[in-house]
């Protein structure tokens, strides 16, 4: 018998949040879907202003796919996107979503009003990667996010005029 097993049956803590897995067509509608689903699961795990934030960051990297992945083949192809949280860390917990496609990166062809969707997700997240070669592209998001029952004491209702008093 080894040590792991005398300590008995390994159980996952309480502030474990299971991993999101969404995987579909690359359409319009299905990234909009995989938006929706994300910003309910990242909800809870911190405010709904950076919950937003990510978010829109998650949609814009789903646009990309849709809008690019698959265009020289004529028809949609598969997007997933993967999204974990670390565990509870001192100043919040880290984030990582990964949206991956089997299509053709296709670089900006210069100014106008598309490309705008790679600098908006590094505005939203603190680390922005694309990886592409012939298997597809991956893009990497990365954020620290605060906490959601952190707020400022001003933020909670009733507190500033407490405080005041």
């Amino acid at each position: 018998m080894d040590v792991l097993q005398r300590l008995g049956p390994r159980t996952a803590p309480r502030s474990t949040v299971a991993p999101l897995e969404l995987c579909a067509l690359s359409t319009t509608e299905d990234a909009a879907m995989m938006r929706r689903r994300f910003r309910s699961w990242v909800g809870p795990l911190t405010d709904p202003d950076t919950a937003d934030d990510l978010a829109l960051a998650v949609y814009e990297a789903l646009a990309n796919v849709v809008d690019h992945a698959y265009v020289e083949r004529g028809a949609p192809g598969l997007m997933t996107l993967w999204a974990v949280v670390s565990h509870p860390l001192l100043t919040g917990r880290d984030l990582v979503v990964t949206v991956l496609d089997e299509g053709a990166w296709r670089p900006s062809n210069g100014p106008g009003w598309r490309g705008r969707g790679l600098p908006l997700m590094r505005e939203l997240m603190h680390s922005t990667a694309v990886l592409s070669d012939d298997s597809g592209t991956t893009v990497q998001l990365r954020r620290r996010i605060a906490p959601a029952s952190v707020t400022t004491p001003a933020a909670e209702p009733g507190r500033a005029a407490s405080a005041m008093a």
